[in-house]
């Protein structure tokens, strides 16, 4: 694999890391695919520049991510700059708060049952930071960080939400602290009524809700594991 870029995004970019704080790195490459490598706190993110920038001239909220805070580690193209000056915001990101409120509702509906309580927290911080980021770039003054994007709903709740997902504990008041959230700044459910686990699966591949499926299979290989 040929790394013609290493960049340092997320919250050790920004300077405001704790010791929980996982380390962001975006490595643009000459692969093909894109693709993620989670090893233990260490975030590695591989894309090629002609991904990346298609996704900026989409307004893509990653690319959003790595243009607004990004610091270059090695960089001997520029490719940094190219991005910046390729990125645009979209008047609406619609389908990002959809997907992220359609997990959201999943979590509330059946993540009780969860076996995996960091994944759990994790995706309902994800949820939380997807339509927030959306909402705030919508507004073309797009933040990141948990303090920003919990001054930005003025919630503390929020706050409390996006910190829990360091920890593998159950927080009693997550749900209610989650629906609340979706009521406020999310979508609606998808349909009226009672929702059943195989309605969610379906909804979540005809939306290509890849976060969504990824985490549905894998509390299906915990449930697995765990029998």
């Amino acid at each position: 694999m040929t790394i013609t870029a290493m960049l340092l995004f997320g919250s050790h970019a920004r300077g405001d890391e704790d010791v929980y704080s996982d380390t962001d790195l975006l490595l643009i490459s000459q692969d093909d695919q894109p693709r993620h490598i989670q090893k233990g706190h260490l975030s590695t993110s591989i894309y090629p520049v002609d991904d990346l920038l298609k996704r900026a001239e989409n307004g893509d909220l990653f690319v959003c991510h790595i243009v607004r805070e990004a610091k270059a580690i090695y960089d001997p193209l520029d490719q940094l700059a190219l991005l910046q000056a390729h990125f645009l915001l979209r008047a609406s990101y619609e389908q990002e708060i959809q997907n992220a409120s359609d997990l959201g509702w999943f979590i509330i509906d059946y993540g009780h049952d969860s076996n995996r309580t960091s994944l759990l927290n994790r995706r309902i911080a994800w949820c939380v930071r997807t339509v927030l980021i959306a909402r705030s770039a919508e507004q073309k003054k797009p933040v990141f960080s948990a303090d920003e994007l919990s001054a930005f709903a003025r919630s503390d709740d929020v706050l409390k939400l996006i910190k829990n997902k360091d920890t593998d504990r159950v927080d009693a008041g997550a749900m209610k602290m989650l629906h609340e959230f979706l009521i406020e700044f999310g979508k609606d459910k998808f349909q009226r009524g009672p929702i059943g686990y195989g309605a969610y699966l379906k909804r979540f591949s005809d939306t290509s809700n890849t976060v969504a499926l990824a985490f549905t299979r894998a509390e299906g290989d915990a449930a697995v594991a765990d029998y």
